[in-house]
């Protein structure tokens, strides 16, 4: 095999390994965006490649290194056929070709999320026709060893950080400041939103792919196989790594821990900025050329953020930015001997910084009215409902497991059907969720028609209350308008008894004690009947309060004075020492004098015959406090609360005191609508305590003090 074919075969091979990078973006583009568009994103690197292949055969090859026009496009070698040709130009095309595809797909990723496949077609078809103009001017007489006017003046980009990457990071620029940001990508004060991608270690793989097939990319350019090849890989390799470890490290001190997405897009920058002056710069040169591809690469992101433009992937920093600074570091860091132009250091700094502006010039003197107009006609960008359901569906009816699961969920939200279930695909993550899913809403199900029934019991519950209520308040009602017609012939009863009884006191004995037993039974009768139209009035509402300030201590010895006699025929004394100073209240004075009467009678009842009675009046802060103390046997201590309720009594002393029951539940009514409290203790010696404690000041009843704990 001649020197001639192994150049060919590895020109061939190198080819191969271009292509393969190929597969590496579409990894690194699919590892970035979120699962709903990863088919979108695969579909247009396929679809990028392919067209861009087409348009470089029949055009773009002829721009690119035909027979010059005056140095700046080619003009022949269109749609070639190169099987009736040298086997050269054949391999030759085919290296060449491959730059174009790169040169293309790094827009696809800038752009990914939000625009329409036709769209980025559109784009593809701009950008594969526009590298080949900067070519020519940089790489023009590759093939027919004319120069072009940007060569001929000693421009040297070896391998394309400008030619290939700066053309794909211009375009890719334009394309998202033209289509603008994605949802949601920032917020109404310019601050950005994380739109995490849904496989970083595909992404990982894609930018391996990247790394091992810049071999081709960067040896290959040598157009054959010589003794500078190795070295140009070796350099390829270090300044890869060099960027993945400056953004590393600059990542790990800005966010406190290594980030991902800056490692991948410092490794890529290395491997941009060293394609420039991979063949003319010394290992340690090579080393910094890559760490400050990754740092300017880092820089460039913040200042897109900064600015609004929304780059998915970071093509326009990782390719554009770091081709910047390798294209100039050809001229800073570059052997003169090496590169051959004839040029001082600073002169090949200028011709590089002119190739720079070139570059920018051609991509945004086609870029911007071409793909503005393309925009404004008919479109680039998907709707917002698109966008939000993402691109697999919405541009090539592609569902994901993933999205056949949140469309599922959706309809469930949308229609509150709980027998919904999802389908599940065995053997898959989607499929495990799906499965426990199901079973979650099996237990959610069941436990809904429980809740369903237990809310229908419920409501008929509050039914039978309220009706119960509805019928005690009529009940209330009833008896309270019954008032006069019940007490007037009881006190017509008591009046002739009484008459009768006094009639009889003289002439017959017998008699005499028929009527005083009629009469003692009609007090009893009266007593309990004012007891339930009293009890009746307070739960109807219609028992009404007339407050006004009064000196409790002489209400109290008012009341007091009424019982001394009777108390004193049943040789029980009475104790009340009324306070030098007067105590005065809000109060309803009859109302309370009611109270007072109804527990001194409770505790006349249960004194035995030399027993004492203590009633008791003090202020304690804003409240006044009534205590009615007995010698009788006390109240159990379970008991303490319930002997304020209706009809009920203590179990030591209801045989013997008899009574309705409805006395101390009276008290409590009217003691409350006094915004106060009452309830029972027993003292430590002996006998019951009861307590009446009101606000000097009575407001609403909801402000009642609290009781405290039985004792």
């Amino acid at each position: 095999m001649d020197a001639n074919a192994i150049d060919i075969l590895w020109l061939v091979l190198a080819a191969a390994l271009v292509m393969l990078m190929q597969a590496g973006f579409l990894c690194l583009e699919t590892g970035f965006t979120r699962s709903k568009n990863s088919i979108n994103v695969a579909v247009k690197n396929l679809a990028d490649f392919g067209l861009s292949v087409l348009l470089f055969w029949v055009v773009g090859f002829g721009l690119m290194f035909g027979a010059t026009r005056g140095g700046w496009i080619g003009g022949d070698g269109f749609a070639n056929d190169f099987a009736a040709g040298p086997t050269w130009d054949a391999a030759f095309f085919l290296y060449q070709l491959m730059f174009c595809g790169t040169a293309v797909t790094i827009v696809s990723g800038a752009v990914a999320e939000r625009i329409r496949f036709g769209g980025y077609l559109y784009v593809t078809a701009i950008v594969a026709l526009s590298y080949p103009v900067f070519g020519h001017w940089a790489w023009g007489g590759a093939l027919s060893g004319n120069d072009t006017w940007l060569s001929s003046m000693g421009f040297v980009d070896f391998a394309g950080s400008t030619v290939v990457h700066g053309v794909g990071g211009w375009f890719a620029l334009i394309a998202c400041v033209v289509v603008g940001p994605r949802m949601r990508r920032f917020d109404r004060d310019g601050r950005p939103h994380s739109n995490p991608g849904s496989n970083l270690p595909v992404a990982m793989l894609g930018v391996l792919l990247l790394w091992f097939g810049w071999i081709g990319f960067n040896g290959g350019s040598t157009l054959s196989l010589d003794g500078s090849v190795p070295g140009i890989v070796l350099n390829t390799v270090l300044a890869a790594a060099a960027g993945m470890l400056a953004a590393a490290v600059v990542g790990w001190l800005v966010c406190g821990y290594p980030q991902p997405g800056w490692m991948i897009n410092g490794t890529i920058a290395g491997l941009v900025a060293i394609t420039a002056c991979c063949h003319c710069v010394s290992t340690p040169a090579a080393l910094l050329v890559g760490a400050v591809g990754g740092l300017v690469c880092q820089a460039a992101c913040a200042l897109l953020l900064r600015l609004r433009i929304d780059d998915v992937i970071s093509a326009a920093p990782a390719h554009l930015a770091a081709g910047i600074w390798g294209t100039l570091a050809v001229g800073l860091l570059g052997n003169l001997d090496t590169l051959g132009t004839g040029l001082t250091r600073w002169q090949q700094i200028e011709v590089q910084a002119l190739g720079v502006t070139a570059c920018a010039a051609v991509c945004l003197g086609i870029g911007v009215p071409t793909l503005w107009l393309g925009h404004r006609l008919f479109g680039l960008r998907v709707s917002r409902r698109d966008e939000k359901r993402g691109l697999n569906v919405a541009e090539h009816h592609a569902p994901t497991e993933l999205y056949e699961f949140a469309t599922v969920l959706q309809r469930q939200a949308r229609t509150r059907d709980l027998s919904a279930r999802l389908p599940v695909e065995p053997f898959t993550e989607v499929g495990q969720i799906a499965e426990r899913y199901n079973a979650l809403m099996d237990v959610l199900q069941q436990t809904t028609t429980d809740v369903t029934e237990l809310k229908a019991t419920e409501r008929l519950l509050r039914r039978a209350k309220r009706e119960a209520e509805e019928a005690n308040h009529a009940k209330s009602e009833f008896l309270a308008n019954m008032s006069h017609e019940v007490r007037t012939p009881l006190h017509g009863i008591l009046s002739f008894a009484g008459f009768g009884r006094r009639r009889a006191a003289d002439t017959d004995a017998k008699l005499h004690g028929y009527f005083e037993k009629i009469d003692q039974s009609g007090q009893r009768l009266l007593v309990l009947v004012n007891d339930l139209l009293d009890l009746a009035k307070l739960e109807s509402g219609r028992l009404e309060f007339e407050m006004a300030r009064h000196d409790i201590g002489n209400v109290v010895a008012c009341v007091v004075d009424e019982f001394e006699s009777l108390l004193s025929e049943r040789s029980i004394d009475v104790r009340f020492d009324q306070p030098a100073t007067p105590t005065s209240a809000v109060a309803d004075r009859d109302k309370l004098m009611q109270v007072l009467r109804n527990l001194l009678n409770n505790a006349m009842k249960f004194s035995p015959a030399g027993g004492v009675i203590e009633v008791g009046l003090a202020l304690r802060g804003g409240a006044v406090r009534l205590t009615v103390r007995d010698d009788g046997p006390g109240i159990p201590a379970d008991e303490l609360e319930a002997v304020f309720d209706k009809f009920v009594q203590s179990s030591k002393t209801k045989s013997a005191a008899g009574g309705t029951g409805l006395g101390l539940a009276i008290c409590r009514q009217i003691v409350q609508g006094h915004a106060g409290g009452v309830w029972a203790e027993n003292a430590p010696d002996g006998g019951a305590v009861f307590v009446v404690e009101w606000p000097k000041n009575a407001g609403r009843p909801d402000t009642a003090p609290a009781m405290p704990e039985a004792a």
